[in-house]
């Protein structure tokens, strides 16, 4: 089986192309619910992990404190340490390990928390990446979020910063860095719709019909 990876800069139309590319393809599409698989495997609040979802300590407080309170007497899974003694990188691990799970079983299109880093050695896995401009990005945002463009610029820098940090502190790369990527789409120079069919073609080529 195959797997689809999206990485999306904020108001790129991530969630809108990716659920598209696995409508075409015949694949799941999954976004949260990584991590809240990843919150089930490890005993604790499916909220509070979300909470927590692509972020850094830099960005957000401690997530072992979080946790422990959040989940007090849960039992652990995946081999993990007791709830008391979890932090950051023990609730990215569970994600990373639910990540592997989805791409060993194929027929995934998985959004974000850094699939294209988890699964860069695997051959049956194509990485889609979209980008835009900042004032595209952040009028899209205005617009599907009711707020004013102001508000979304900034909005979309915070999502991109705490994504890339995400991205370096547990995988040690660039978010930005084409490489890791098979194919970048930029969603500035043509529609949502266009770029899914970017993505569906791309998949086409590498996996074979749907």
């Amino acid at each position: 089986m195959s797997v689809v990876t999206v990485s999306r800069q904020y108001g790129a139309g991530g969630l809108r192309v990716a659920r598209s590319v696995a409508e075409a393809i015949g694949f799941r599409f999954v976004d949260r619910e990584i991590v809240e698989e990843a919150a089930r495997r490890l005993g604790v609040d499916p909220e509070v992990a979300r909470g927590r979802d692509e972020r850094t300590p830099a960005l957000v407080e401690e997530v072992g404190l979080a946790l422990a309170s959040a989940a007090p007497g849960f039992g652990t899974g995946f081999g993990m340490p007791p709830v008391q003694e979890l932090d950051d990188r023990t609730l990215a691990e569970a994600v990373r390990r639910v990540i592997e799970s989805l791409a060993a079983a194929g027929g995934y299109v998985i959004l974000g928390r850094g699939a294209q880093c988890a699964l860069a050695d695997r051959g049956d896995a194509l990485h889609v990446s979209l980008v835009g401009t900042l004032e595209d990005r952040a009028r899209r945002v205005a617009e599907w979020q009711h707020i004013d463009e102001h508000e979304a610029s900034h909005r979309c820098r915070d999502i991109d910063a705490e994504r890339a940090g995400y991205v370096k502190r547990y995988y040690g790369r660039d978010i930005r860095d084409p490489e890791l990527y098979d194919v970048v789409v930029n969603t500035s120079r043509m529609s949502l719709g266009d770029a899914a069919a970017v993505a569906v073609a791309t998949a086409g080529q590498r996996f074979g019909p749907a």
